[in-house]
């Protein structure tokens, strides 16, 4: 068993970075933090593989307090976004430094560098130095290093962020076949979105102070709890609209100056005293299709309306428009093959029913009961 557990941690410097974060990560979970950077993403990780101090909380490796355990006793193996490579010393003896370091055999250091290397298809590297192989090369003896370990716990420092998009794909791929991660806890940070959407069996949004929401890419994707959260998951990022609720006739609506889009039946059944709140309502970009190239072929409830073409993107697999209709700005995405001109008229629709609610003032969802989903795992 290798369970990650984190009970009320905290971690301050001029500000509080992390307050009283809570979270467990059960053995053989690829858990992966996403936020903005500078949030505190890296302070939690270095707190957990103890190179920086608490203050106050505990940390559990399989349910033993390890919270004032050295690092290199710990049986945490971390990656870091920098490599932090010997430059000096040849990939082979840069993979296995941990090993050394633990006075294993050297017999079972070839071994183990020789398993590695090849799941990471660097063999061939392993009399170069650093400065003798690429970036993605490096990156690979990094992880190398941190696999050949066998740690307790893996903890990952945006290890693939600084790399090409082939060897990224090519690495996330890895991540999702590689054993040795499925035998222990693992935490993953990044802040690429779909990075995080897709490696992780859970992830988690970093705020200020902590994970301010957990779950599965798809569910955190969906039903974010907040419009800080929904603001970092996707890209184009959300349309967010300010506004209020209001009657008509027997309809409950979202009126933002010359727009006007009617509330989906169950959220409305929920707001239906809430007229005249003010709100915010996210739309993000691929619930909101040109008629010209989507059918309505499962009969969703839709919101139709003309807008004008401000801008058009082409951006290989997927296009961009930025619109303006009834007031207001949006982007939309839209098929790569079809091109849009400026000031060109298009007829777009509005998928009601994907549409999220917010409040004005404290950014909650009012589409769930989730004030602020506790990271308890």
């Amino acid at each position: 068993m290798a369970e990650l557990e984190l009970q009320s941690i905290c971690k301050a410097f001029q500000h509080p970075v992390l307050d009283r974060l809570s979270l467990k990560v059960p053995q053989g979970e690829f858990f992966v933090i996403v936020g903005p950077s500078g949030i505190g993403k890296t302070t939690l990780l270095r707190c957990i593989a103890g190179l920086e101090n608490l203050d106050g909380g505990k940390i559990l490796f399989d349910g033993q307090d390890v919270t004032n355990v050295p690092p290199y006793q710990r049986g945490a193996a971390m990656t870091f976004e920098s490599y932090a490579l010997y430059p000096h010393k040849t990939v082979f003896e840069n993979i296995a430094s941990p090993l050394v370091a633990a006075k294993t055999e050297v017999t079972e250091i070839r071994r183990r560098v020789q398993d590695v290397t090849k799941l990471l298809q660097i063999p061939h590297l392993l009399e170069r130095k650093p400065h003798e192989i690429s970036g993605g090369q490096k990156q690979r003896t990094a992880l190398g290093r941190t696999l050949v370990a066998k740690p307790k716990v893996y903890l990952l420092d945006e290890p693939i962020s600084h790399l090409d998009a082939k060897i990224r794909a090519e690495l996330r791929i890895q991540f999702h076949t590689l054993k040795e991660l499925r035998e222990v806890a693992t935490v993953y940070v990044t802040h690429d979105y779909a990075e995080a959407l897709s490696l992780g069996d859970r992830i988690g949004v970093m705020g200020d102070g902590g994970l301010v929401q957990i779950g599965t890419g798809r569910e955190v994707f969906d039903q974010p709890n907040s419009l800080f959260v929904a603001q970092h998951l996707g890209q184009p990022t959300i349309n967010v609209l300010e506004g209020q609720l209001q009657k008509d006739n027997e309809d409950l609506v979202f009126k933002s100056d010359e727009m006007q889009l009617p509330v989906s039946r169950e959220l409305a059944n929920k707001l239906k005293n809430d007229s005249g709140r003010k709100v915010k309502i996210g739309l993000r970009p691929q619930f909101i299709h040109c008629l010209s190239e989507w059918e309505n072929d499962k009969d969703l409830p839709v919101f139709s309306f003309q807008a004008e073409v401000e801008l058009n993107e082409a951006l290989g697999s997927y296009g961009v428009l930025l619109v303006k209709a009834m007031g207001k700005s949006l982007t939309v995405i839209t098929s790569p093959e079809i091109h849009y001109s400026p000031g060109q008229k298009v007829e777009l629709s509005i998928e009601t029913n994907r549409s999220l609610y917010f409040d004005a003032q404290n950014g909650m969802n009012l589409g769930t009961d989730l004030t602020r989903m506790e990271a308890d795992g």
